[in-house]
């Protein structure tokens, strides 16, 4: 756990989202959201590396277990009194409005943290997005096929999550 506070905001942002570490897809879950809100601006300093299901972060899974279950009392009782600032709050709500049917949709969580993870590393451009998207991952974790018209599909949501985002004050 990097700061004591981040076991906290975990905590809260778990509650927020109702994210849980449950089962694989619960942890599914779980990894792809907390990869979009750091990749849109919350700093939360987990580093992500793809993985089979898109962007994963090993001491997320170590402070999810911790915060989520061993230690779970502890981080409730600290996240009662954390309050986030205004902003934030506004951004947060910014945040789960734009994405409304993708926070409970493992699928289109999985295949738009696994966009902007093929984005952000790979830098490709708009046309050669899907292509270059398909050369990493072809499957979802449930093992469907994933369709070219998905992946153009979510690079445009995570440019509209990114617009929405960028207009909070």
């Amino acid at each position: 756990m990097q700061a004591d506070n981040t076991g906290a905001v975990l905590y809260k942002l778990a509650t927020e989202f109702r994210l849980t570490r449950n089962t694989m897809k619960d942890r599914l879950m779980l990894q792809k959201t907390i990869y979009l809100l750091q990749m849109c601006g919350l700093r939360l300093g987990y580093g992500f590396s793809w993985y089979r299901y898109g962007p994963y972060s090993q001491e997320l899974v170590f402070d999810a277990y911790k915060v989520l279950y061993s230690e779970k009392h502890k981080y409730e009782e600290r996240a009662e009194t954390l309050t986030f600032n205004e902003r934030t709050e506004k951004w947060l709500a910014t945040f789960k409005d734009a994405l409304k049917k993708s926070l409970d949709d493992p699928q289109q969580l999985e295949l738009l943290a696994s966009a902007g993870f093929v984005r952000a590393a790979w830098h490709p451009t708009r046309d050669g997005f899907a292509r270059e998207f398909m050369r990493h991952k072809t499957r979802f974790f449930d093992g469907q096929q994933i369709q070219a018209k998905q992946v153009e599909a979510a690079y445009e949501e995570l440019d509209n999550l990114r617009a929405a985002l960028l207009n909070v004050n």
